[in-house]
């Protein structure tokens, strides 16, 4: 990309109001895509994606348990 480019990955997931806990259905993948444009960091794109992981719920497992670490 560049010096003026970058890419941010993260992931995210939630917890539902009056709950205690991450709701794994609800997990998500987000990546910004930015570019600096005359000395400030613009947004070129903003995806969020759900983390299904299709077939796969080992993965979904351990996502959930790597954000849980995070509460």
């Amino acid at each position: 990309m560049g010096d003026k480019g970058a890419m941010l990955r993260a992931i995210a997931g939630m917890i539902p109001p009056g709950e205690s806990d991450i709701k794994p259905e609800v997990n998500t993948h987000h990546t910004v895509v930015l570019e600096l444009i005359e000395d400030e960091w613009k947004i070129l794109l903003f995806q969020n994606t759900p983390a299904q992981f299709h077939g796969r719920p080992e993965l979904v497992k351990q996502m959930t348990n790597e954000l849980r670490e995070q509460l």
